[in-house]
């Protein structure tokens, strides 16, 4: 990953960042790290499940199985239980949240096999191979560009880049965490730095490869200089874990949080964590129901232990997720993915988007990657040195920015004038209507979709022996052979973007662009040189074909359903 040794890491930084390294050593030796012995961790469902502990925290915690989640997943049969039309904004809603797409062939066959839902989730638990992910990084690095833009880029590269497995879920989980308060590191701020965005994201990746808890995973966040930076008197950082991690907003436990974080500081000088020799020595009663804790370590280690934790945590997944949903609702939603005792952050993540709650029945906004990721990896979109880069511009342009606030993004998607001007502008000019210019990597602008690929070939009902005569000049089959060729294509692309088949009146209007008979320059001066069959050569079929398609796109980009996913039941 880029750049993730920062030139300010203080000592105390990295003694936490080594004792997971020190724990697993002393676990072998049949001792807990940090004065605890290793025993079984009652989480992700399985008590038997052995970790070692520091601090009292589990270090490790197995993946859940879709059999112990709390929030019922939607299963193969109740998908092909669906309509058709369910089925498909369903298979766009799944695939958008895990930013992912496929071609609109396999898309279509996979709705249609019967193990839709079973068959996304066997290709995202797949093991993505050592030489797989080596090979992703050395492509990431060669994405371009200037400051902070730049370093978000290839974030959104990398998850661009990547094929679905479980390296890649650890990637997206990172990515989706911290857009939010829980992990965002709010390079808005002038004490924080644009590389603490790579070190946090690539400290959560780390975490999740390996197989950590979200207690300790969270524990080492919240004594790293990259959270420090954000919340940086021993007060403010106090109140913000208690408010942040449990929900605890009550102002009297501020000064006792404040006590037990009395040595804890941010160097303004250097803008690095330090924690001195002047620690609290009194127990601080009061802070915890059933905790007396003295220092800032008690304290982090408390916190993530809280019963609060895992459902305040949740809580907050759960906003972004159901935002239509009443208070009432989501604290259902929250109580029952937390009951089932999620013990990675990803089990939290993977039970609300395969759920049969969320895919059924959330109506949301998609955010841009929700939106950008499905989209263009279903229609092939080949990204140049740049594209990235000006994706994550514009991502500050519609106030959508990656890993910028400090309070985290919205739990709203941001729909006013400006915002979502930029929104569409984006997903309409740079992926939807962009296709490639075949102009070198390097020197390239925009990505886009390959103009000659997208329908270098028809299926063959759709071409007969007979449209043409020996010299090539169309004949009357020809002129209804067309209207199906643009009928299919039309189709083609709004199942896996729109979630539907075009209506009568919209294959019509679209047909009718390239229709020459419909030509008129004084009533409907339309493109009717545009031949999806016939031309003298074959290429300018294939290139005709991607003009058209990009009409169809340009409506396309315009629909609702692009930008929001749809409540099915």
């Amino acid at each position: 990953m880029e750049g993730t040794n920062h030139s300010k890491v203080s000592p105390m930084t990295f003694m936490y960042r080594s004792l997971l390294a020190l724990g697993i050593l002393l676990f072998t030796a049949g001792c807990g790290g940090g004065g605890d012995t290793a025993e079984s961790a009652s989480v992700g469902g399985e008590s038997s499940f052995s970790t070692p502990r520091v601090y009292g925290i589990p270090v490790y915690a197995p993946p859940q199985s879709p059999e112990e989640y709390g929030l019922a997943p939607l299963d193969d049969a109740a998908f092909d239980a669906l309509d058709p039309a369910q089925r498909y904004k369903v298979a766009i809603k799944l695939y958008g949240s895990l930013y992912y797409g496929t071609d609109p062939k396999s898309f279509r066959q996979s709705v249609d096999s019967g193990r839709f839902v079973s068959e996304t989730r066997a290709l995202f638990e797949r093991e993505n191979a050592a030489s797989e992910i080596a090979a992703v990084e050395d492509k990431v690095g060669e994405y371009g560009g200037y400051g902070d833009a730049e370093l978000v880029g290839r974030m959104l590269a990398r998850l661009y880049e990547m094929k679905p497995g479980r390296a890649y879920i650890n990637r997206w989980a990172a990515y989706v965490l911290t857009q939010t308060i829980l992990f965002s590191p709010a390079y808005e701020l002038d004490t924080v730095y644009s590389v603490d965005a790579i070190d946090v994201f690539a400290n959560l990746v780390r975490g999740f490869d390996e197989g950590q808890s979200l207690q300790w995973v969270t524990f080492t966040h919240m004594v790293s200089d990259e959270n420090w930076r954000r919340f940086r008197s021993p007060e403010d950082n106090g109140r913000e874990m208690l408010e942040i991690y449990t929900m605890d907003f009550n102002d009297a436990h501020v000064p006792l949080a404040g006590k037990a974080l009395k040595n804890w500081r941010l160097d303004r000088r250097s803008d690095t964590l330090v924690v001195g020799l002047d620690a609290n020595t009194e127990p601080i009663r009061g802070l915890f129901p059933d905790r007396t804790v003295t220092d800032g370590t008690d304290f982090y280690s408390a916190l993530v232990l809280e019963p609060a934790f895992v459902p305040s945590v949740t809580r907050r997944l759960v906003d972004i997720y159901f935002p239509d949903y009443t208070e009432s609702q989501k604290e259902s939603i929250g109580r029952r993915i937390a009951k089932s005792r999620p013990g990675r952050w990803s089990d939290i993540l993977k039970q609300i988007v395969f759920s049969r709650e969320y895919l059924l029945h959330s109506h949301k906004t998609r955010s841009f990657e929700e939106s950008f990721f499905q989209i263009a990896k279903t229609l092939g979109w080949v990204p140049k040195k740049y594209s990235f880069y000006r994706l994550a511009r514009n991502l500050d342009a519609m106030h959508q920015s990656t890993m910028r606030y400090k309070l985290g993004r919205k739990v709203e998607v941001p729909l006013d004038s400006q915002s979502f001007a930029w929104y569409h502008k984006t997903i309409r000019e740079n992926v939807m209507t962009n296709y490639e210019t075949n102009v070198s990597w390097e020197a390239g602008g925009d990505g886009g979709w390959p103009l000659s690929d997208l329908y270098a070939e028809l299926p063959a009902d759709l071409i007969a022996d007979d449209e043409l005569d020996e010299r090539g000049r169309k004949q009357e089959s020809w002129y209804a052979n067309e209207r199906r060729r643009a009928a299919y294509i039309v189709n083609d692309l709004f199942v896996p973007i729109a979630g539907r088949e075009a209506t009568a009146e919209e294959i019509g209007a679209l047909a009718d662009l390239i229709d020459d008979r419909k030509h008129d320059r004084q009533t409907f001066d339309n493109p009717s040189w545009v031949d999806l069959y016939g031309n003298r050569d074959p290429k300018d079929d294939r290139k005709e074909r991607g003009y058209f398609a990009q009409m169809v796109l340009n409506y396309l980009s315009r629909l609702d359903m692009v930008y929001e996913f749809e409540k099915v039941q």
